[in-house]
C-alpha cells in the first residue's frame, strides 16, 4: 500500500486516492454492500412498522376527495392533509435519527480506511459519536446557507394561496409575488457559490476528526489552505462522473422494478388496496432488490467522493499521517 502512494498532497493524489489507499481490493465492494444492506433493512423496517399510519393518510385523502372538502378553500384542504400526516411525524423523526447514526457509522468506517489505513469495520463508539457531532455542524452550515431563500419562497407561496382564497386575479397575484420568487432564486445562486467555497475549505473536518480522535470542524480550514482547487476539482470530477453513472443505472433499475410491481397494482381501487399491494411479499422483495442495487451505488459514490478531502486531512500540515507511519516502521 504505502509505497505507491504519493507522499505529498497533489491533485493527482486527491483524485486517485480512493483507488490507491489501503485495502483497495476489499473496501470498494465490502463498504457499499454493507451500506446498501443496512439502509435497505432500516427503510423496509420503517415501511412495515409504519404501514397502519401510512394507510390512515391514504384513507384521509380519499375521504377528502369524496367529501370534496373546501372546493373554494385551498387552506382547508391543506390543513386536513397536514392533520392526516400527523402520525407520520414520529416516524420521520425516527428515520432522521436512525439515518444520522447509520451515516456516522459508515462515514467513520470510510475515513478510518483513508486516514488510519484500517480495514472495513462497523461499530458505535467515540469515532461515531464525534462523526455525528461533525455531521450535525455540517447540516447546520448547509441550513444557514439555504434558510433565507427557502423562507422567501415559502412566504411568496403562502401569500399567493392567501390572495387566491380572497379571489384576487392571477395576474395581480403574479405581480405581487414574482419579485420575491426571483429574488429568492438569485440569492440562492449567490449563496450556493459561497457555500461551495466554505464546504470545500471545511471538507477535511471528517478525516481530521478521525485522524486526531477528537472533534474537529473549523481546524479543517488550515488543512485546506492552498489546496482549495485540487480538493474541489477532484471532488467535482468524482461526483459528476459518479453521479451520471448512478443516474443511468437508476433508470435501468427502475424499469424492471416497475414492470415486476405492475401486476400487484392492477386492480387497485381504494387506499386499502394500495396499502395491501405495497405490503404484499412480491412487492417488498422487488423493492428490496432495487434498494440494495441503488444504495450499493450511493454507498460507493459516498466513499469515493470523500477521498479528496480525506487525502488533505491525511497530509495535515501539522503532521502528516505518512510521517507517523514512517516513524512507526523504524520504532
Amino acid at each position: 500500500g504505502l509505497c505507491q502512494m504519493p507522499s505529498r498532497f497533489s491533485f493527482d493524489g486527491a483524485l486517485m486516492f480512493a483507488f490507491r489507499a489501503a485495502h483497495v481490493r476489499s473496501f470498494l465492494w465490502v463498504f457499499p454492500l454493507a451500506f446498501a444492506g443496512v439502509f435497505t433493512l432500516f427503510s423496509l423496517a420503517i415501511l412495515i412498522f409504519a404501514k397502519d399510519d401510512f394507510l390512515q393518510v391514504f384513507q384521509t385523502i380519499e375521504m377528502l376527495e369524496q367529501a370534496s372538502v373546501g372546493r373554494g378553500d385551498p387552506q382547508a384542504v391543506f390543513a386536513a392533509i397536514l392533520g392526516a400526516m400527523e402520525p407520520l411525524v414520529g416516524w420521520a423523526v425516527f428515520a432522521m435519527l436512525g439515518s444520522w447514526i447509520i451515516w456516522a457509522m459508515f462515514e467513520a468506517a470510510s475515513q478510518r480506511r483513508y486516514v488510519r489505513d484500517e480495514r472495513f469495520s462497523l461499530g458505535f463508539g467515540g469515532d461515531e459519536i464525534r462523526m455525528m457531532a461533525v455531521g450535525l455542524c455540517w447540516a447546520v452550515m448547509q441550513t444557514l446557507f439555504i434558510i433565507v431563500p427557502v423562507l422567501m419562497f415559502f412566504g411568496a407561496v403562502s401569500t399567493a394561496v392567501g390572495l387566491a382564497a380572497d379571489g384576487v386575479t392571477e395576474s395581480q397575484i403574479a405581480s405581487r409575488v414574482v419579485g420575491t420568487i426571483l429574488g429568492a432564486f438569485g440569492l440562492w445562486i449567490v449563496l450556493f457559490f459561497v457555500y461551495a467555497f466554505f464546504a470545500t475549505r471545511l471538507a477535511p473536518c471528517f478525516g481530521l476528526t478521525i485522524k486526531d480522535k477528537a472533534f474537529r470542524f473549523f481546524d479543517a480550514w488550515n488543512v485546506s489552505r492552498g489546496r482549495f482547487w485540487p480538493i474541489l476539482g477532484a471532488y467535482l470530477i468524482l461526483t459528476i462522473v459518479g453521479g451520471i453513472v448512478v443516474s443511468i443505472a437508476d433508470q435501468l433499475l427502475q424499469l424492471p422494478m416497475m414492470f415486476m410491481m405492475a401486476p400487484a397494482f392492477e386492480n387497485v381501487q381504494t387506499g386499502d388496496d394500495i396499502a395491501a399491494a405495497f405490503m404484499s411479499s412480491g412487492v417488498i422483495v422487488v423493492l428490496a432488490v432495487y434498494l440494495i442495487a441503488r444504495l450499493f451505488l450511493s454507498g460507493l459514490l459516498m466513499h469515493v467522493a470523500g477521498a479528496p478531502a480525506a487525502f488533505a486531512a491525511r497530509h495535515d500540515p501539522r503532521g502528516s499521517v505518512d510521517d507517523t507511519y514512517r516513524v512507526d516502521t523504524f520504532s
